[in-house]
Formats: C-alpha cells, sequence, structure tokens
C-alpha cells in the first residue's frame, strides 16, 4: 500500500488572489446595483441593443442559424443587420433570455455580467504581468470604476462595447500566458479571446490592434522569442478564421448597403476639449457638434492622480538607485505613451485633423472620443504600477478611496423606461443610428410613413386574389387566384442577396423575373417609398409562391470555416487539458 505525502494547504477562501476577486465583485455590486432595479432604462442605444437581441433570437427560432435578416425592422421590410453587426452581444442575450428572462432583463444582466468580469479577467492579466496582488486588484479596480465605463453602461447603454472591454484582459492574460508558455493550448486560447474580441464589437477590436501589436513585439523582444511572435500570428490567423462567419460577408457585402455613404466624415464633428477631458459635467444626453456636448468626456480624477502619482515615481526610480523590473517599466512607459496618444488624437487640432483626414483606418471608429477606451485601458495599468512600487500600503488605500469617490456619482440609471418582449419582437424601426444597413437599391434610409407592416403581399395591379399568406423572419409564403390576363404582386420584404423566390416551384431571377422595386415603378405615396422590395408578374390561374432567405455560397463557406476553426481550437484546449492533467491517455496514442 502506497500512503501519500500531505503536503500543508492554504485554503481556498484565505488565498491571497481568491480575496481580492472576491473583494472586487463586492466592490462591482454597488456599480451595477441600479441595473437591479425594475423595468429597463433610457439610454442612447439601449433599445436598439435590445431590439436587435430580440430580432436576433425570432430569427434563430426561425431557423436562421446564424441570424442573418431581421424580419420586423423598417416597418416590417425587414434588414440584413444581422449580417453586418458584431454577434457576440445579442448570443449572450439570447442565451439568458432562454433562461425565461425578458430581453430587458437579458441586457441589464449581460451588462452587470460584464462589468464584473472585466474585473476578474483584468486582476488575471495584471497578476501575470507584475506577479503581486495588490498591483493586480488596483489595476482591476481602475479598470472597472472609470467613468468611460459608466458612461458605456448608464449613457450610451452600449452592451457591445462594455462586452468588448470585457474580453479585452482576457486577451491581452492569453497573450502573456502565450509568452510563458508558448504552447498549442495558449494559441487556441489566445484565438478564441481574439475572435470573442471580433465578435463583440468591431470598432474596439480595431481601435486596439495597433495596441495589441506593440504589446506582442514587447513580449516577445523581453523574451528574445521567435516561436512566440510567430504562434501569436498563428493565434491572429485563428481568430480571424473563427470570426469569418460575421467578418467574411461583412467585407464581401458591404457594397451592397449604404454604410459608407452615410457615415462618411461624421468624425470631425466629434472632437473634445483638453477641459472635456480633465472634467466635464455628468449628464445623459448626446455628443454635440463642437464643445457644448450633453455627456461627460472626463478621464476621471482619480486615474489622472494615479498618473501623476506615476510620473513622481518614475522620476524617483530615474534619480535614485531603486530598480523595478525592467519588463514591467518598459511596458508602463509603453502605456503612458498611450495615454499621450490617445489624449491628443482627441483633441482637435491642425496636425490631429490632419491625421484623421489622411489615416482612413482611424475613422472607422466615427467619434474620436472613443479613444478614451484605449486611455482608461492604459491607465489601469499605470495604476498596477503604481501598486507595485509604492511601498506604503497608505498608498494602496489612499487610491482605492480616490477611484471609488470619485465615480460614486456615475453609478446611476437615468429616466425608467417600461418595455414588453413583443415591442421588441415587432420592433418597426431601423435598428441603427442612420440606416446605414439599407440595402442600396432602395431609394431611401428612412423608415417608410402611413405602411402596414402586417401587410406582407400586396395587389398592385390586376384582378387577383391573395390567400394563406404567412411570414417569419426569412420567409413568406402565399397562395394567388389571379383572375384577369395578368397581375402584378409585391412582397414586403426587402431584396437582398440570399432571398429566393419561387412562383409555382420554378425560381426566379433576381432583377429579371423577380422585379425589385423604385419609385418609378408605382404610384404610391411618396412617403411610402415602397423602392427595393420584391415584385412578381403573374399569369392568369392559381399559384403557389413562396420567398425565403437562405446563405448565399459566400456566407456558406464563412459559415463553415467558422465553425470547422472553433472546433478545432475547442479541441486543442480539450486534448491538451487531458494531456497535462492524464499523461497516461495521451502517451499510449501512438504517432
Amino acid at each position: 500500500m502506497v500512503s501519500a505525502k500531505i503536503e500543508p494547504t492554504v485554503g481556498l477562501v484565505t488565498r491571497p488572489g481568491v480575496l481580492a476577486i472576491i473583494a472586487l465583485v463586492l466592490l462591482s455590486l454597488p456599480a451595477v446595483a441600479d441595473l437591479a432595479k425594475p423595468g429597463f432604462y433610457t439610454s442612447h442605444d439601449g433599445e436598439t441593443h435590445t431590439a436587435r437581441m430580440a430580432q436576433y433570437w425570432q430569427a434563430m427560432v426561425d431557423g436562421q442559424i446564424p441570424p442573418r435578416f431581421a424580419g420586423t425592422l423598417y416597418n416590417g421590410l425587414g434588414s440584413p443587420i444581422l449580417t453586418y453587426i458584431y454577434p457576440l452581444p445579442y448570443f449572450a442575450g439570447s442565451l439568458v433570455h432562454s433562461l425565461g428572462f425578458s430581453f430587458t432583463d437579458s441586457f441589464e444582466i449581460i451588462m452587470a455580467l460584464g462589468f464584473i468580469f472585466s474585473g476578474i479577467f483584468s486582476y488575471l492579466w495584471l497578476k501575470e504581468v507584475f506577479q503581486s496582488d495588490r498591483a493586480a486588484a488596483l489595476g482591476a479596480l481602475f479598470y472597472m470604476w472609470v467613468p468611460y465605463r459608466f458612461l458605456l453602461i448608464y449613457v450610451r447603454g452600449s452592451i457591445s462595447e462594455n462586452i468588448a472591454y470585457t474580453i479585452l484582459p482576457l486577451l491581452f492574460y492569453c497573450l502573456t500566458k502565450l509568452q510563458q508558455k508558448s504552447n498549442a493550448l495558449w494559441t487556441a486560447a489566445t484565438a478564441l479571446s481574439s475572435s470573442l474580441l471580433l465578435l463583440s464589437q468591431n470598432l474596439v477590436a480595431l481601435m486596439f490592434l495597433p495596441i495589441i501589436g506593440i504589446y506582442v513585439l514587447l513580449l516577445a523582444f523581453a523574451k528574445k522569442s521567435p516561436r512566440y511572435l510567430v504562434l501569436t500570428i498563428a493565434s491572429g490567423i485563428w481568430a480571424i478564421s473563427i470570426a469569418a462567419v460575421t467578418y467574411l460577408p461583412a467585407a464581401l457585402e458591404r457594397k451592397f448597403v449604404r454604410f459608407d455613404e452615410v457615415y462618411a466624415l461624421t468624425y470631425l464633428d466629434h472632437f473634445v476639449s483638453l477641459k472635456q477631458l480633465i472634467h466635464s459635467p455628468w449628464g445623459y444626453g448626446f455628443s454635440l457638434t463642437g464643445f457644448d456636448d450633453l455627456m461627460s468626456f472626463q478621464i476621471g480624477l482619480a486615474h489622472l492622480l494615479v498618473l501623476g502619482i506615476f510620473l513622481l515615481i518614475l522620476a524617483f526610480q530615474v534619480l535614485s538607485k531603486f530598480k523595478a523590473s525592467a519588463n514591467t517599466r518598459v511596458l508602463s512607459l509603453f502605456f503612458t505613451l498611450v495615454v499621450a496618444t490617445t489624449v491628443i488624437l482627441m483633441i482637435p487640432t491642425r496636425a490631429t485633423i490632419s491625421f484623421w483626414q489622411h489615416f482612413e483606418p482611424i475613422t472607422r471608429i466615427d467619434y474620436p472620443w472613443r479613444l478614451l477606451g484605449l486611455t482608461t485601458f492604459a491607465l489601469s495599468f499605470i495604476a498596477a504600477y503604481v501598486a507595485k512600487a509604492a511601498k506604503p500600503g497608505l498608498i494602496f488605500i489612499f487610491l482605492v478611496a480616490a477611484v471609488l469617490i470619485a465615480n460614486r456619482n456615475h453609478l446611476r440609471i437615468n429616466l425608467p423606461a417600461y418595455f414588453d418582449d413583443k415591442f421588441f419582437l415587432n420592433y418597426t424601426n431601423t435598428a441603427t443610428q442612420l440606416g446605414e444597413f439599407t440595402p442600396k437599391w432602395r431609394q431611401s434610409t428612412r423608415v417608410p410613413i402611413g405602411f402596414d407592416p402586417a401587410t406582407h403581399v400586396e395587389l398592385v395591379s390586376g384582378n387577383a386574389k391573395i390567400e394563406n399568406v404567412t411570414a417569419i423572419s426569412n420567409e413568406v409564403t402565399f397562395d394567388t387566384q389571379v383572375n384577369s390576363d395578368s397581375a402584378r404582386v409585391r412582397i414586403n420584404k426587402f431584396y437582398f442577396p440570399g432571398w429566393g423566390v419561387q412562383v409555382d416551384g420554378q425560381k426566379l431571377t433576381p432583377f429579371k423575373d423577380l422585379i425589385i422595386t423604385d419609385t418609378n415603378t408605382l404610384l404610391l405615396d411618396v412617403e411610402q417609398d415602397a423602392s427595393g422590395l420584391m415584385m412578381i408578374n403573374l399569369e392568369k390561374g392559381q399559384h403557389q409562391i413562396s420567398a425565403r432567405f437562405g446563405e448565399t455560397k459566400l456566407r456558406l463557406f464563412a459559415n463553415l470555416l467558422s465553425l470547422g476553426s472553433l472546433v478545432l481550437a475547442l479541441a486543442v484546449l480539450a486534448r491538451t487539458n487531458i494531456g497535462h492533467r492524464h499523461p497516461e491517455l495521451v502517451e499510449g496514442e501512438g504517432s
């Protein structure tokens, strides 16, 4: 009989790391407590995000896997919006809704969980970098308790950006572990976390791309490991493959919608002043032209304070013999540069405006103040550095108190609102800001006025009887009895590649047999704007018509590529974990 040597262990709840995470969770609760109030709350985008969530859910119920076409938007004419937008927030919300929660409750639950887990993930990342519970905890607290995060939650209601800022520290954690291990497990984990960022909010991913790239280069240089660099590049390609389900159609089918038309030069109206960044009154209004905005763009007084302390510590380190970790010092200097650069790019000077005008990728973020996300992310790292370098515990306690007190007034909803699920399932607006996902063959981007969304099929000319109409998000079927020599019938859905219409089993060719209407073909009230819809000519007799939205060859390829890449990543994670825990199961498989 073999006896095992029992080593003395520390209880789970007494481990410093566990205690730090528990403390972060507890400090998160007051920040999201207002989300637990009955009903919903007014915000810039909360209503439209929840409508997208409901449309996503309904599309899945209707058999759209993945969802592409929202059936009730544009007053029932539908929209291909789900083909283009980031799906993760709406998929996550749909999962919560499937547990029995309303759509508004699902929205608020995802918001709260995103905030809480952003602190946990940030702690894990900073713990790997600084090897200090105190440093990681303070950095995580500064990452959560920052005006811009509360702006996203309570003012803008941007569930997508909130989730993206949850995923970001997880990605940086995986990148750091990959530097340490440089194996298949962390390559797959980095690929998965990168894909989650891409699928949560494309603009945040775009903003952070150069930051991620430089961070990787600094880690590679510190380790002097070309292998790490190669694996990171491989994980990036892998991540793009996982996210291809959205990004491939969004990139190659962008030409079918009016996105680029409506968003041209938006950024010119939304720079901010230095005064606004230092301090601006908290408000629930909108970003306006000029500096008289009705929402706050302050970096945060506690965050500016920690930046000042960091600069003092840095000066002391330069003048003394005290040496901090070379790696953490280089990284902190890099993130200080990020703070300085983003602040400069948000302020309208001749040089910055010229940069925005001549560097097209940055214009995709639409609003210069979005760079506040980069600023505050960098400052959380700097806060961790201060906690590590500043020996007295009083400084740590002082900064904890400072960040909590400075943001105490940013934790509440504006006006309560009340919506039932039916409102969002039958949402008839665009669920966008400018109607940017309107198909190009439509004459305008506006929602038609006076149109009955329940009128799925309409007789335009001739004598015919329409009956047995059934309609879901991706399908319309009906029967017609044409009594005149011919008749013209309109299917009140926007045409978009993927729609297939059959008359008596015969498939019609779009823009030929299947007519895509314009305003000159119909004698209708101009306010109804029936352009961009599907119309067919029918001969005398009985007909069965079906219109169904499906995948194009491109989207089908994207679906298969994403599924295969995801399964491979999960298989690598499963296999490596099994191999670590039970090496005998892997070693016996042979070559």
